[in-house]
């Protein structure tokens, strides 16, 4: 009896996340919230187990941190311990070569930091522009360059979110290349601010505002139609993006996730936010048939694992990219957002 109201009332939180994130979250005894935030992350991490680079969101025993904020004392060397465990962990190739992953889609990003080329009939629509102008001239254009493509074909530039790590080098690619920036409303309205809510020395100008995508709204250019969602959570404005992909006669549907860290603090309607537009994007890509998910961070979808996989790609082998285990990775993200929720709203997060 006691595990079927434990599933019913996993039930009940989920549906009533998806459905209303404005209203106040169903009341329950803290202790009963505990629970409900253990069985959600096991949940969540034995849906996304394709996917470990997400799996440090199910942790309920870290520190949800504001991103430019510094704990003191033993916090600090409880996070610095945490931050090198990160790092080793998510280490990659000191410098990964550009590689085309799909026949229209291009990795031309960083070991940390993702930026894909996607390439049309008419131009490229370039997704995220890494930390700074130096990487946009190294890493894109370079890389671009490397694999038989020519930047004049930039057209659009898709910014996943108003953070300086993808946006940073959209000068470089605007002045060389009249690249059109195209953002959400919210993030714009972010980046217009007198001062930005976060920020780091080794980031760039951000952009002035160009083109706003609305949630729902297709970016079409030449023979490929781009859809873009606005999925609040990692900022308020992040843009989730449905991509149309090509592996020789066969084709396929990606879900790029637009932004994945916990990085605003133990925000517990942020949180439920954020497991809402997870749910919906999950719902959108099960009737699109996604078979494909992608991040702005290559450690978190296992792009470059999944490259050296490519590499090894004899004819008649399947994808690396594709997998029927796509939408765990959105059950991950929906179901340990929602964990964390529960647990700030027990009062287990130590804000030390």
């Amino acid at each position: 009896m006691k595990a079927m109201i434990a599933g019913a009332v996993v039930s009940l939180t989920l549906s009533q996340t998806a459905l209303a994130v404005d209203e106040p979250p169903q009341q329950l005894p803290e202790q009963l919230a505990e629970q409900l935030a253990e069985q959600l992350a096991e949940r969540g991490l034995a849906a996304g187990q394709a996917f470990p680079g997400l799996s440090s969101l199910c942790d309920l025993s870290a520190r949800l941190k504001v991103a430019g904020q510094r704990p003191k004392g033993e916090a600090a060397e409880r996070e610095r311990r945490e931050s090198s465990r990160d790092d080793r962990r998510q280490r990659g190739p000191a410098e990964p070569m550009p590689t085309q992953v799909f026949d229209n889609l291009y990795y031309v990003g960083t070991p940390g930091v993702a930026s894909w080329a996607l390439t049309t009939n008419e131009g490229i629509i370039l997704i995220d522009a890494l930390n700074n102008n130096e990487e946009a001239q190294k890493f894109i254009e370079q890389g671009l360059v490397d694999l038989g493509l020519d930047p004049e074909d930039i057209t659009y530039l898709v910014v996943t979110h108003a953070h300086g790590d993808h946006y940073g080098g959209q000068q470089y690619l605007v002045d060389n290349y009249g690249a059109q920036v195209v953002m959400s409303d919210a993030d714009w309205t972010a980046l217009e601010q007198p001062e930005l809510a976060i920020d780091n020395p080794r980031w760039g100008e951000p952009p002035v505002r160009d083109i706003t995508i609305a949630d729902g709204d297709t970016l079409t250019l030449g023979d490929t139609a781009l859809e873009a969602y606005v999925t609040p959570g990692h900022t308020l404005g992040t843009l989730s993006l449905v991509i149309p992909l090509k592996d020789g006669d066969s084709t396929h549907r990606a879900v790029l996730w637009g932004g994945t860290g916990f990085n605003f603090g133990p925000d517990e309607a942020r949180l439920r936010e954020y497991s809402a537009s997870a749910s919906r994007m999950k719902t959108i890509s099960e009737q699109q048939g996604v078979d494909v998910f992608l991040s702005n961070h290559p450690t978190r979808d296992n792009t470059l694992a999944r490259i050296e996989a490519l590499e090894q790609r004899q004819a008649g082998d399947p994808h690396p990219f594709v997998s029927d285990q796509a939408l765990g990775a959105l059950d991950l993200l929906m179901s340990c957002s929602l964990a964390q929720a529960e647990r700030v709203y027990a009062g287990e997060h130590p804000t030390e």
